[in-house]
């Protein structure tokens, strides 16, 4: 919530924000979030401002667990450059330091009525479209702010957008810049080409003893078997452990009881107020006369919504008949609440008094949602009843398994005792693996020294929620170079594919060189059963052809008189002749609807962007910053 609070104040200017600008204002909020325990001794100051180690290790962890979530279900932590995130934390808290100082210093400053606006226009803080102010409260509560260092927050943004707006809405685009990135952009190449392929040269190639065993001597470490081993295990899972569980009918109709009285206490009601704000005894005295006063008017037949937008303190609702919106009983202060849940559809309460003044509450909708009856709910709820079973036995077996699997010297007493299967994978390396070592988790305690070398059960280790494990080493072998003989079919596919690319290349350049000579070498394609591929007009990206062949027709040069000719090898081994035959600049013509102003928008971005890192760069270079090496110590967020 609290980061959905802070992406609503964004300004839409942010956005072009260059990737380390975007990362730090992230961050954003930190100092008041934590500021109560900023108290330890900075050692990372910007200019004589202080940064705290405890922020830096905040917005570290927090870079640790996005890289970690980002290699997925089974991470492989040595992936993981943790001096690197180390120092871009560091770099992006003095980035944003550097920045609060720049626009401090540029006299920047946001209005108190701005502020206001933007915490009335946010959705978080609305209910049906509208501010509430009760609403708001919570939702700050919520996120560990008050409201007014949430004021200090946006404040502070907004002052850094201005500085923001300054450089990067000061970027445009000239027409001579549209015309060249046309020109580029929507250039059309003409050309013929065809390719002279290398699998007729397979059967054809001679591969000699001698190629095969240089081709071994030079790359043998093309052959190199990792270290592998192969693991007996034990596993645990809750899914096994389903059939053991059972439960009585008296524990379903509990659950089914229980169900339905939070079916009840979801009930939604909808409540319209006319309130009175008192804060002092007499304020309060008066406000409860004058409302008990109102309610005598509503109990004589008065419209409740014309009598909110006459006497209600509260602006937000006080045009829309003092609506306030829905709530399941969580939503407004305690009083609010119980007066309202003592209501009957329409009727309206006596003075009520909370914390904001004097109310009184009319229940305007009652939306009770009926639960199902049992016969529907009685498969789920004997499901969850034994998961619940089965994660509490879940757990006494991982705490008996650990104590069993420390004790014995190898895994035959669990298995045993727990009647548990003992199962082997295959072989597998640290890197990679099958089956249970797939996860990198157990690739990383087999190859444990205490496991490996000292012959030792591994810890218990937990896959994910379900299913935990134990192993032991069963085989390893180390690491390796294959034998002669066990790669020869590898070597000889590899060499045979190699001379017949060669030969094809040798092929492919007699024909360009005869084409740059002025020979006509029709004859020999015709031997060679090859035609040429006519392609007209055709711009970069061209889908009906290969991106490496538009790849390489794009970087030759334009030719001068006639035609130009080239050839290159392919990456299937085929080698490929071009004869580019014309060149066309693209013109504002080939625009599509809405390009040129896509165009301009992004050249005008694009040189925003830069105008804004050079002066953060600017910034930086003059800055007097102490204590930055001594922060770049890693510490490991799993700690």
């Amino acid at each position: 919530m609290l980061q959905k609070i802070r992406d609503n104040t964004q300004g839409m200017i942010s956005k072009v924000l260059v990737g380390l600008l975007i990362a730090v204002f992230a961050l954003w909020g930190v100092d008041t979030i934590v500021g109560t325990f900023l108290v330890a001794t900075p050692t990372l100051k910007v200019n004589g401002d202080e940064i705290f180690t405890q922020e830096i290790d905040s917005l570290y962890q927090r870079n640790f667990q996005e890289a970690l979530a980002a290699l997925g279900d089974n991470p492989d932590f040595s992936e993981i450059d943790q001096m690197a995130l180390r120092e871009a934390a560091v770099d992006e808290l003095i980035q944003r330091k550097l920045l609060q100082q720049a626009a401090t210093d540029a006299g920047m400053g946001v209005s108190a009525s701005i502020i206001d606006r933007r915490i009335a226009g946010n959705p978080d803080f609305q209910i049906d479209g509208k501010f509430n102010a009760e609403r708001a409260r919570l939702v700050l509560q919520g996120a560990g702010y008050s409201s007014s260092a949430y004021r200090a927050v946006l404040a502070e943004e907004l002052m850094l957008n201005q500085l923001i707006v300054a450089y990067t809405g000061s970027g445009f685009a000239t027409p001579d810049q549209i015309e060249r990135v046309t020109a580029l952009s929507h250039q059309k190449r003409s050309f013929r080409y065809l390719a002279v392929p290398a699998t007729p040269f397979l059967d054809t190639a001679v591969i000699g003893e001698s190629d095969i065993s240089g081709y071994y001597s030079e790359h043998q470490q093309d052959f190199a078997q990792e270290e592998q081993a192969k693991v007996q295990y034990l596993e645990l899972s809750k899914d096994a452990l389903m059939g053991s569980v059972a439960v009585t009918e008296e524990q379903l109709q509990a659950a089914y009881q229980e169900e339905v009285a939070g079916f009840q206490a979801q009930t939604e009601r909808r409540a319209s107020h006319i309130l009175w704000e008192a804060t002092s005894d007499a304020d309060v005295e008066a406000a409860m006369q004058e409302a008990t006063a109102v309610k005598g008017r509503l109990d004589g037949g008065e419209d409740f919504a014309q009598l909110a937008a006459e006497f209600s303190d509260d602006p937000g609702s006080a045009q829309s008949g003092g609506d306030v919106g829905f709530t399941t009983g969580t939503s407004f202060v305690e009083p609010f609440e119980a007066a309202l849940k003592a209501l009957a559809l329409n009727d309206v309460s006596g003075p009520v008094r909370t914390e904001f003044g004097v109310h009184l509450i009319k229940l305007t909708e009652l939306n009770e949602t009926a639960a199902e009856p049992f016969e529907f709910r009685r498969d789920a709820l004997e499901r969850a009843l034994k998961e619940q079973e089965v994660d509490a036995l879940f757990t006494t077996k991982v705490e008996e398994l650990k104590n069993l699997a420390f004790e014995s010297v190898d895994l035959e007493q669990p298995a045993t005792q727990m009647g548990l299967p003992l199962q082997t994978s295959d072989f597998f390396t640290r890197s990679i693996g099958s089956g249970i070592a797939s996860s990198a988790l157990v690739r990383a305690a087999a190859f444990a020294s205490d496991v490996l070398d000292e012959g030792l059960n591994s810890e218990v280790i937990s896959l994910d929620d379900r299913r935990s494990v134990v192993l032991r080493i069963l085989e390893h072998t180390e690491a390796q170079i294959r034998p002669l003989e066990q790669v020869r079919g590898e070597m000889e596919l590899i060499l045979r594919q190699q001379k017949a690319q060669e030969q094809a290349t040798l092929l492919g350049q007699s024909f360009v060189a005869g084409m740059q000579s002025g020979s006509n070498i029709d004859g020999l394609l015709a031997e060679r059963n090859l035609s040429w591929n006519q392609v007209d007009a055709v711009e970069r990206v061209a889908v009906t052809l290969d991106p490496a062949l538009t790849d390489h027709v794009f970087t030759m040069q334009r030719p001068e008189q006639g035609s130009r000719i080239a050839g290159f090898a392919m990456q299937s081994g085929d080698y490929v002749i071009v004869e580019l035959q014309s060149v066309t600049e693209g013109t504002a013509a080939d625009l599509r609807e809405g390009e040129a102003q896509n165009m301009r928008s992004f050249i005008s971005q694009q040189a925003g962007a830069n105008d804004f890192t050079a002066f953060a760069t600017h910034l930086e270079e003059r800055a007097d910053i102490e204590g930055r090496e001594t922060q770049l110590e890693v510490v490991d967020p799993l700690l």
